[in-house]
């Protein structure tokens, strides 16, 4: 990743970033301890991410839907962004539908109340980026001009800078992937351009869930068409039998048994069907 201002990095001695929300200055550490110090002098540990970038792209595009629900994917996708992406505290993915937002998977409680906060308030970055398709920073939360009631709860919650990117899900489904930091300025050009190159992943990732879950979903509504047809012409053919009349009256009859009822007409054709199969 991109060094700041102050750190110039060395292939030999990584750079790192601090995850204290006080004012801190980077100094060089060795690549499996990397420190900073903080304005009061003390040395703190940083935050790195624990898993390689390619290695969760990897992950996410094998991702067997067989084995997974919508849920699942969403909570795999905030888990590796907060593991993959530098700076990251915690995570999440919200969702709109309907003019209404939910956060369908979070790694922590940061995550979530942030993200309720702005369900509340009706606006704020993670919001913005789902509906509006663009990517939402705050570099500051205590300088931040936008969304201001916001802001004053972030800070207080103990998120200084935050990255909303847009996941597209399905037409009427907006969703957003949530990056919540610690310090200010946590994301640089590097780690915003990867977020974005995770959040296409993801996407990606999202959609196959869909369009899985829409077609398993297809055929079982079409299994159980091809079910209740069996019965209702059955059970035709039963009233055709017993009271005399051709395949209209027949289906009249079971028509206006489902109304008097309040049941489906598959429900009552099957009766019918199970009272026949069922007589010695």
């Amino acid at each position: 990743m991109g060094s700041k201002p102050g750190a110039p990095r060395t292939d030999e001695e990584p750079s790192s970033w601090a995850t204290s929300p006080s004012s801190s200055v980077f100094v060089l550490g060795q690549a499996d301890k990397p420190t900073t110090m903080s304005a009061d002098g003390a040395d703190q540990q940083f935050r790195r991410p624990s898993i390689d970038a390619q290695a969760a792209f990897a992950e996410l595009a094998s991702i067997s839907l067989g084995k997974e629900s919508m849920t699942s994917v969403l909570e795999r996708v905030s888990g590796l962004a907060k593991k993959t992406i530098p700076g990251v505290a915690e995570a999440s993915v919200s969702l709109v539908s309907n003019d209404k937002a939910t956060t369908a998977a979070y790694t922590g409680a940061l995550a979530l109340d942030l993200d309720e906060t702005q369900y509340g308030r009706g606006y704020g970055p993670c919001l913005e980026a789902a509906v509006g398709g663009e990517v939402m920073e705050i570099t500051d939360a205590r300088q931040e001009t936008r969304w201001l009631d916001y802001t004053r709860g972030a800070v207080e919650r103990g998120s200084l800078s935050s990255l909303s990117v847009p996941i597209p899900v399905q037409q009427s489904v907006y969703g957003a992937l949530n990056l919540y930091a610690v310090d200010a300025n946590a994301f640089d050009d590097e780690a915003k351009e990867l977020a974005r190159v995770f959040a296409s992943y993801a996407a990606v990732a999202v959609q196959n869930m869909h369009l899985y879950e829409t077609t398993r979903q297809l055929a079982e509504n079409l299994d159980l068409a091809m079910q209740s047809r069996a019965a209702i012409e059955q059970a035709k053919g039963i009233l055709m039998s017993q009271q005399r009349c051709d395949a209209s009256a027949a289906f009249d009859i079971l028509a206006a048994a489902s109304q008097r009822s309040n049941r489906k007409l598959r429900d009552i054709a099957q009766a019918i069907v199970d009272g026949v199969t069922e007589k010695p």
